[in-house]
């Protein structure tokens, strides 16, 4: 009977848990499909700290066309995600911090404030490093094994990102940008468990997903799993016809503002 007893009360329990843990997914994806990402420019004051997911070749060169414009006096923290090994992304890291620092800058200046340095017209900028997903040629048998590191780099990135805020020290950033490297979709899952778990408040790292330009038809892998699942605020694709194709007849699932990238 003490067996039966026992039993009765693990199964119970872990209804509570199953219950629960169910309800607050839910809670969290009703407050994403709701938010608006575009809230922050009620806020012209308000300064907010944005991280953005680089990815190698020409994920990252789209990146530089996608945040070229961003005001460094009002996203004061900019913290670039870059993959163990990934040289490329951290010296576009340096190239899109020259554009977006000499674009509001009042002179015709090549310098750029150091990685760390917080100045008073540019912000700060920083750059974390979290495990690569999956490695090229790299063994689908193996594959789970490094998501799973990339997935715990990834939490540790957040959790230092926010750590190291300027804009807010201790709280996580606002936002999130990525164009779909495969990194960016285990980053997004962090982001997600964290919220899920009553760790991070629904109304921060609220994410951007802009689907690659290249995506004429149809949706990159990344692209999918993410509209699939609804955890984006905002799903940015840059074709008319994509656009259509998803939204079909009355559906609003993805947005078309035009090309973004040059």
């Amino acid at each position: 009977m003490a067996h039966i007893a026992v039993l009765q009360l693990i199964i119970a329990g872990s209804l509570m848990i199953l219950t629960t843990l169910t309800l607050r997914v839910l809670y969290v994806l009703r407050h994403i499909r709701r938010s608006n990402v575009t809230q922050l420019k009620g806020k012209p004051a308000s300064p907010f700290h944005m991280v953005i997911v680089l990815g190698s070749g020409g994920h990252t060169a789209e990146m530089m066309s996608l945040i070229r414009d961003i005001d460094p006096k009002r996203c004061k923290h900019r913290t670039y995600i870059v993959s163990s090994g990934d040289n490329f992304s951290s010296g576009k890291a340096l190239e899109i911090e020259k554009r977006i620092q000499s674009n509001c800058s009042s002179t015709n200046t090549s310098l750029v404030t150091l990685e760390g340095q917080d100045d008073a017209s540019f912000g700060m900028w920083d750059i974390k490093i979290v495990p690569r997903a999956r490695k090229i040629h790299q063994s689908l048998i193996t594959a789970p094994a490094s998501s799973l590191w990339c997935l715990l780099g990834c939490l540790k990135a957040l959790y230092t990102t926010a750590r190291d805020s300027k804009v807010s020290p201790g709280e996580f950033p606002d936002i999130i940008v990525t164009n779909g490297p495969a990194t960016a979709v285990i980053f997004i899952f962090a982001a997600i468990l964290l919220k899920i778990l009553g760790l991070v408040p629904v109304s921060k790292l609220r994410i951007i997903y802009v689907e690659s330009w290249a995506r004429v038809v149809t949706l990159s892998l990344s692209g999918k799993i993410l509209l699939k699942l609804g955890i984006c605020e905002k799903f940015i694709v840059q074709w008319e016809v994509l656009a259509k194709s998803i939204n079909g007849s009355g559906r609003n699932r993805v947005e078309w503002p035009g090309f973004l990238v040059e």
